[in-house]
């Protein structure tokens, strides 16, 4: 069977220009009908040819064999995704104005009409076009609490006080001290389908002459990497079907049942967090640098003209590699906002739109610095799970890169760029190079496939956290799926 998250390497194909034109004025229920049409064509019969021109063949005539029966691969590869985009879309950007006005109104003490326009105009707030109507995207008002500081002082329900800022300040100094810290963590994670799609799902199944649901579902686990160790499976809500290796690029455990309830797949584990302390600017590189991890990877980590002159700006009469990632470092986290994104099915050509947006969030962050590195030669990949502290845990995504002779070394654009927000220059150098104790990695590329593989569209096919489940080999995504996540241990290793 066709795991159809592999088409998403299509995308950079591309949309015939009319449909690429309701698309953007986001028209997509006649761009998803075109979709379909051009997808059902047999261009055996509508090739230039008599037929096709409405005259009789000549007699004896016998059509040359197209070369292309049922189109271009890669194209209808491209139109298959972009559909499955265009249907997601529009629950991604859901609010109208005045919608997104009351919700404001609903959080902000005094919020005005007016301020709502002016943060429009000066770009705060991510959207789009849903069938010819302005909507914004759906967390615009969790961007804009979390990155406006006037905003914030003015919420009608306050944030508890935390001191994440202060313990980072205490770690990056006994890092910088001792050379490295280590944490042992244990957490607990789960997914289910929600109720409403379970119960869609079963009717479903019923009405094709089945009485149960046949669900697969995924959730992630600590992979062997660098930074871990002492990685331990403590215990499962039920015996798994799978477990991927620990050195899985995207590593998991997967389920496989038929049922005729709803229930959850969950795991507990524990590892060992050990952050080192690394400045890439402390010694001399080598004159021979290595090439892996240098290409390009589409759709997203594409060596676009306008990254390729970014590039150049940015490295214009720098040999050296380390300080070349330091100004694609700096570039990232001193120019891109903050912004609470759709999910990343939806996005094209991230790191492009990115530079010259200058706004994402981690992910985003984190592959456009990727991006860059390459372009500039320097070897960087992916690296994501979660950012964990004592009673929380949360996706997350961050960078990696090589200097030789030191090797791999930490970016966290995301972390860099709220520390420049705050105007804590200390702690945005110390996420060029190093991270802190606080992670739990699982995926080690961008844009790998499960193992065993997910057949049907992912909720993300290009990195994993909370989990994805498929109901009868349909992939579920947004309010489909309950997940949570439970930090049970969080102790310092002395």
């Amino acid at each position: 069977m066709y795991d159809w998250n592999e088409a998403v390497r299509s995308l950079n194909v591309g949309l015939p220009d009319d449909i690429a034109r309701l698309k953007a004025a986001g028209y997509y229920q006649e761009a998803i009908a075109r979709i379909d049409r051009l997808l059902a064509e047999d261009w055996t019969k509508t090739q230039n040819g008599p037929a096709s021109n409405g005259i009789a063949p000549p007699e004896g005539h016998v059509p040359p064999e197209n070369p292309t029966p049922h189109g271009v691969d890669a194209l209808r590869e491209a139109l298959t995704v972009q559909k499955e985009i265009m249907g997601r879309l529009p629950g991604e950007y859901c609010w109208t104005e005045a919608e997104a006005i009351a919700r404001m109104q609903e959080r902000v003490r005094d919020f005005t009409a007016e301020e709502f326009k002016k943060l429009d105009w000066e770009g705060r707030m991510d959207w789009r076009f849903v069938e010819g109507e302005k909507r914004y995207q759906a967390r615009f008002a969790e961007t804009l609490l979390a990155t406006h500081a006037d905003l914030a002082a003015r919420k009608l329900t306050p944030d508890a006080p935390n001191n994440k800022n202060e313990e980072r300040h205490r770690l990056h100094e006994k890092m910088e001290r001792e050379g490295s810290v280590s944490a042992d963590i244990t957490l607990r994670t789960s997914i289910r389908m929600s109720d409403e799609a379970f119960a869609a799902a079963l009717e479903r199944a019923k009405a094709e002459g089945r009485d149960a649901v046949h669900v697969r579902a995924w959730l992630a686990l600590p992979a062997a990497c660098p930074s871990q160790s002492h990685i331990t499976l403590d215990r499962f809500t039920e015996t798994p079907g799978h477990i991927a290796a620990e050195d899985a690029p995207q590593r998991t455990v997967c389920w496989e049942a038929d049922l005729t309830e709803n229930r959850t797949f969950g795991a507990e584990y524990s590892y060992r967090e050990t952050a080192v302390y690394a400045d890439p600017l402390s010694f001399t590189p080598d004159a021979e640098q290595p090439d892996l991890d240098t290409g390009e990877e589409a759709p997203h980590i594409v060596f676009t003209p306008y990254l390729r002159a970014l590039t150049a700006q940015l490295t214009e009469g720098i040999t050296s590699p380390a300080e070349k990632a330091k100004r694609i470092y700096d570039y990232v986290t001193l120019n891109v906002r903050y912004h609470f994104q759709p999910s990343y099915f939806v996005h094209e050509s991230i790191a492009e739109n990115c530079a010259r947006s200058r706004r994402g969030d981690c992910g985003i962050m984190a592959l456009t610095f990727i991006t860059l590195c390459r372009i500039a030669g320097i070897p960087a990949r992916w690296e994501s799970g979660f950012a964990v502290a004592p009673g929380d845990a949360g996706c997350h995504d961050w960078a990696r890169f090589y200097v030789a002779p030191k090797g791999w070394m930490y970016a966290d654009c995301s972390y860099g760029a709220s520390m420049a927000r705050r105007g804590d220059e200390v702690l945005r150098r110390h996420y060029f190079g190093s991270l802190d104790t606080g992670r739990m990695v699982a995926n080690s590329t961008f844009e790998a496939p499960f193992d065993p593989p997910m057949l049907g569209f992912r909720s993300d096919p290009y990195d994993n956290q909370s989990g994805e489940m498929e109901a009868d080999g349909v992939g579920l995504y947004g309010d489909d799926t309950v997940t949570t996540k439970e930090v049970l241990k969080f102790e310092e290793v002395e």
